[in-house]
């Protein structure tokens, strides 16, 4: 008994860093998401939102609202425009509203509406992990100001 009892105790911390030598944990709020500035439609449609990005070279870095500095140190190239991503997809949720419909604008609002689908798949990403872990799930206390607002879309 005692064998097994100091087998244990040598086996088991090899186990515990076996298991984490591969799981890397990333924080939740720095993660972006990287597009081109021709994902968010033609340079007259997406100047409000992404500046003067030049379409062919330039990047589009999607964050949850980080600081400017931060950003700027993670992603030193000139040709970069930062977005929050509720502010992209409320800007896309306009413009695919404001654009007619019709064979003319077909390919361009499908674009857009491509961009919008990844913007929110990166929006809920966060919002499902941050409403599921105590105390916003069950019966316990709910902020009702700490909880991200579902972003819908327009037709």
């Amino acid at each position: 008994m005692k064998f097994f009892a100091w087998l244990c105790l040598l086996v088991l911390p090899f186990v515990f860093v076996s298991c984490s030598g591969s799981t890397h944990f990333r924080p939740l709020m720095s993660r972006t998401l990287e597009l081109k500035p021709s994902d968010f439609g033609s340079v007259d449609l997406s100047q409000p939102l992404i500046g003067s990005v030049q379409q062919t070279s330039g990047l589009v870095v999607v964050h949850y609202g980080l600081p400017e500095r931060y950003l700027r140190s993670r992603y030193p190239q000139p040709n970069v425009s930062f977005v929050s991503v509720v502010h992209g997809i409320k800007y896309l949720n306009r413009v695919v509203k404001s654009l007619p419909h019709d064979a003319e604008h077909a390919e361009v609002l499908t674009q857009l509406i491509q961009t919008r689908s990844r913007l929110l798949d990166f929006y809920n990403n966060r919002r499902i992990a941050f409403n599921s872990v105590p105390p916003f799930t069950g019966r316990t206390f709910m902020a009702r100001n700490a909880i991200m607002p579902a972003l819908g879309t327009t037709r």
